[in-house]
């Protein structure tokens, strides 16, 4: 990972943007945020000590001749988050993407957008007058008495960040996304901007979000919000047209993927026509089958506390008796319960003996069934099953690869995983909020990183003809980057009276990895001449 640090540059575009005195300075910031980073990736230790975590690896060669590890204190690396707060962590980090992208030659064509939510634990009361604020907020995390600040971010379908930033814990995801798209155009030129699509959730189409995405000409791909009138129009007309669903199939090869059912619409919202894809899918979504189960639950509860009021009452005449049957049926109808009822004849006697013209009197009563209608559910649960996709792009596209493009919208979720991943932080690097902005850079810096690596050997794998094995005697053509940095992670380099350095690794399979991530066993034995 360090190796892959000072090829993209990232340590000298810091060290030319962050202002610092090269002659007060043992170590650059681009420098000690390069040990941050290192550390990340070593996170069985938490980030603090760092001096203890660099205690049994090789500082020169990872920083430059000189250094050692009492240089790499928590009050200097402090000090560099400090700095670059105050350069603006935003810029660092676009300007790091930038050149990291036109280094590997990445061509952004589909950027997948979302945003999450991280808990952080303490008051953060001084924070006045500062942009971002640690808050309260909608959590992602279930975690509503913790404040939190937000990750927004945008990669590429191979998982590279393109753009991404640090908001405001108190941040809704419609200002997100009005916000981002402006950070976008001003991160990419125009000409790249007109040419990639924005992929997003439902929180993107907002009417002020579509007149932005208008103005800058941007080709989009969203979800339409449930509480849309025009998302419930979409979906009757075309289940009136059910025999009108194309079927582009499967777009996994996993046995319980599911599959997919679309027709295509154009429609006019807030002023502007726009395609829209009615998506059927044979996989009902968990949260909506749990919301359908409540309100079956729900309807079938007061049905019975009816219908038990109801069978008490009792009627002089069975006239009355059918009467109160049919407003009883009338005003319980309902479309997943089929009723039914009878009037019951019954006699009632007097109280006391009974006389010789003591006659029985007849009196009426009810008793009422009920069924649940399983067409009628099962046809709830398809309905549940659509979703309405929106898009501007243009008939180059077919239906079948908009949906395909906007199903991997899991790209930009499994990039959360990684920033998610439990972090323990020393108290002196939490201690300002600023710290705590400049720090969550660094992470995306970190997965900047991850992403590229990742790309690089299984771009390199397609080329190959034997899978590589992976840690657990895996064999595969497309490895996880988290299996990739482990099967790097333990390499022993010895150093004897000679000039020359020899490194040995535990797992043979190392070379080849590093030939497929572009370098060479030199990484791990050259040593620069500073830092």
């Amino acid at each position: 990972m360090s190796a892959l640090y000072d090829q993209l540059g990232i340590g000298k575009t810091i060290d030319e943007m962050v202002h610092w005195d090269p002659v007060q300075c043992r170590l650059s910031p681009g420098t000690r945020i390069k040990a941050l980073v290192i550390n990340i990736f070593g996170r069985q230790k938490p980030l603090y000590r760092l001096d203890e975590f660099f205690e049994n690896m090789d500082i020169e060669n990872l920083f430059g001749k000189g250094i050692h590890r009492e240089d790499l204190t928590d009050y200097n690396m402090a000090r560099a988050l400090d700095k670059l707060g105050e350069r603006g962590p935003w810029e660092v980090f676009s300007s790091i993407c930038l050149r990291a992208i036109c280094h590997e030659q990445i061509k952004p064509k589909y950027l997948h957008s979302d945003t999450t939510s991280i808990s952080l634990y303490g008051m953060y009361e001084d924070q006045d007058g500062r942009e971002f604020i640690i808050t309260h907020g909608h959590s992602k995390d279930k975690r509503p008495d913790l404040k939190q600040f937000l990750y927004g971010l945008s990669v590429t379908p191979d998982k590279v960040p393109v753009c991404a930033d640090v908001k405001s814990g108190n941040t809704s995801d419609k200002t997100w996304n009005f916000d981002f798209i402006e950070k976008l155009s001003e991160a990419l030129n125009p000409q790249v901007l007109q040419k990639v699509i924005y992929i997003a959730d439902s929180a993107l189409v907002t009417e002020d979000n579509l007149k932005r995405i208008a103005g800058h000409r941007l080709q989009f791909i969203s979800r339409l919000p449930g509480n849309f009138g025009l998302e419930k129009e979409l979906k009757e007309q075309a289940w009136q047209k059910e025999s009108d669903f194309q079927e582009p199939g499967r777009f996994s090869d996993k046995k319980d993927a599911a599959s997919y059912r679309l027709q295509e619409f154009r429609e006019e919202l807030y002023g502007k026509c726009y395609r829209f894809l009615v998506v059927h899918s044979t996989k009902l979504d968990g949260r909506k089958t749990k919301t359908l189960q409540k309100e079956l639950s729900r309807r079938e509860k007061e049905l019975q506390k009816a219908i038990q009021q109801l069978e008490k009452q009792l009627f002089a005449c069975e006239p009355d008796a059918k009467a109160a049957l049919a407003l009883f049926q009338k005003q319980h109808k309902d479309n997943y319960f089929t009723l039914s009822g009878q009037v019951v004849c019954q006699e009632k006697r007097k109280p006391g003996r009974p006389g010789n013209n003591n006659l029985p009197e007849d009196i009426y009563c009810l008793k009422l069934q009920y069924t649940a209608d399983e067409a009628a559910i099962q046809e709830a649960k398809e309905r549940l099953s659509c979703f309405v996709l929106i898009t501007n792009l243009d008939e180059e596209y077919t239906a079948g690869h908009i949906l395909k493009e906007y199903k991997a919208q899991n790209t930009v979720e499994t990039s959360f995983k990684f920033l998610k991943d439990p972090l323990f932080v020393g108290p002196i690097y939490l201690k300002k909020p600023g710290r705590v902005e400049a720090l969550a850079y660094v992470l995306l810096i970190a997965l900047l990183i991850f992403g590229i690596l990742e790309r690089r050997v299984r771009e390199a794998m397609k080329h190959e003809t034997e899978p590589l094995i992976i840690p657990g005697k895996v064999k595969t053509f497309s490895p996880t980057r988290k299996k990739i940095l482990e099967a790097v992670e333990t390499v022993l380099v010895m150093t004897t009276d000679d000039p020359y350095r020899r490194a040995f690794s535990k797992r043979y399979k190392v070379p080849r990895v590093l030939k497929l991530a572009g370098f060479g066993p030199d990484i791990y034995l050259d040593i620069r001449d500073g830092p």
